[in-house]
């Protein structure tokens, strides 16, 4: 049995023709640690720099789940971040948390739009609606 996935510089080449396609220019990046988040900031970065588009990165915010398992961190954390487009790597059980933490904050409503880039997100099950 194979399957194949896109890699997530794929997913994120995909997000920043949408964003392009949408004039989103200014966003953020949300990540928890989850292995490659380096990476994936590092990938955010050169996209960004390489481009003719006038990107305005507002900033990275790195949630650490593991030691704030009431979320009141990441609630505060999650406020401090001003663009309303957010890209978010993570896990598909980290996203739940941030998700519900982004809910509990005001920040997962209309005017929030939020791109999901990672490992094994996919499946049958929907995530959950916050």
């Amino acid at each position: 049995f194979l399957q194949l996935g896109s890699s997530t510089e794929q997913q994120l080449r995909v997000i920043f023709e949408v964003l392009e396609e949408y004039d989103w220019t200014s966003f953020a990046v949300v990540t928890t640690l989850l292995p490659g988040y380096e990476d994936f900031l590092d990938y955010v970065e050169a996209l960004t720099d390489s481009s003719f588009i006038g990107w305005e990165h507002r900033g990275a915010v790195t949630l650490n789940l593991t030691d704030d398992p009431e979320g009141s961190r990441s609630r505060r954390q999650l406020r401090e971040v001003t663009a309303q487009i957010r890209l978010l790597y993570c896990s598909r059980d980290e996203a739940e948390a941030v998700f519900r933490a982004a809910a509990e904050a005001g920040l997962a409503g209309p005017g929030y739009v939020w791109f999901v880039v990672g490992p094994n997100l996919g499946g049958e099950e929907q995530l959950p609606r916050y």
